[in-house]
């Protein structure tokens, strides 16, 4: 700790706001999120999470948008955002030690524990056939930010300026580009776009997909679900996101671009700050530099 601030050296900073609004066409908001501390697994908006100092086990970020015929999306998603933190706090409290290769196994499992339970209940319940929902959840476990998804919720990082999407939207247009096959040129236009290859729940197994960056001082988190960034274009996002208005402020403009453009759709953005002397400084040229988690990178060689 230096003793003149009484700041711990190794301290990292998390502010955090979440929102979500119906829109202007939907009858209903299919949307969930979720933010919570796991060091304590404490969940909510409440002041001591909306700014606290990172503890041993990390913090979560959660954005969820359900599918499903009647209110089953709204019950998919709301399942989902309960389920996952409550489920990776409760395994992480279970080890001696936590490393970043067991944390992302963990973060994996959750995952997939919820859409076992999401899977069950819509086999069970006629009302809730069919139903599913995405799942994009960032994880900030000491200096590098895991996301996990499935779907097409998506996580941006801001750094400097830019703003770089740390997800691939799993749809089956991605996936005809994936295979070989041509696809047109403007892709807003091809209706396969919103077509998804998987949805948590909405089989037996799900393909959690975990990618990671490091995160410098003064990086900001964005995960949105689709009502946001099918309306707003991301010159927009990336604008909304600079400056130093208070992030629930932020999240409003957001939500209100979204629904002047007509609101089609849920909106749902959580917005996380991060500082500290526990992270590096970031330099003018530091670009963003993500990849796909492989167990090996986090090996420690002796």
């Amino acid at each position: 700790m230096d003793e003149a601030t009484g700041v711990e050296r190794n301290a990292i900073n998390v502010k955090v706001f979440g929102a979500s609004d119906m829109g202007r066409v939907r009858k209903n908001n299919e949307d969930s999120f979720v933010v919570g501390n796991l060091t304590t697994g404490e969940v909510g908006l409440t002041p001591p999470l909306r700014a606290y100092t990172l503890g041993n086990l990390g913090s979560l970020f959660m954005v969820a948008d359900g599918m499903g015929g009647e209110a089953s999306g709204e019950v998919a998603s709301q399942i989902c955002t309960l389920t996952v933190p409550k489920r990776l706090y409760e395994n992480l409290k279970s080890l001696d030690q936590v490393s970043e290769g067991n944390f992302v196994l963990l973060l994996r499992e959750s995952i997939e524990y919820a859409n076992q339970i999401i899977h069950q209940n819509a086999l069970s319940d006629p009302i809730h056939r069919g139903m599913g929902t995405t799942a994009t959840v960032a994880t900030l476990f000491g200096p590098y930010l895991f996301v996990a998804q499935v779907g097409d919720s998506r996580a941006y990082l801001i750094r400097q300026d830019e703003l770089t999407q740390l997800t691939r939207d799993q749809t089956f247009l991605n996936y005809l580009k994936e295979i070989g096959v041509e696809v047109p040129g403007d892709p807003e236009t091809d209706s396969r776009k919103s077509i998804l290859t998987q949805a948590v729940g909405s089989s037996e197994s799900v393909n959690v997909k975990v990618t990671y960056t490091k995160v410098l001082q003064g990086d900001r988190l964005l995960l949105c679900s689709d009502g946001l960034y099918n309306m707003v274009p991301a010159s927009d996002i990336l604008a909304a996101m600079k400056g130093t208005e208070a992030l629930a402020n932020k999240c409003q403009t957001l939500i209100d671009k979204a629904n002047a453009k007509g609101g089609s759709d849920n909106i749902t953005v959580v917005m996380a700050e991060f500082s500290g002397p526990g992270l590096p400084a970031a330099a003018s040229t530091a670009a963003v530099e993500f990849k796909e988690f492989r167990e090996e990178d986090f090996m420690r060689h002796y």
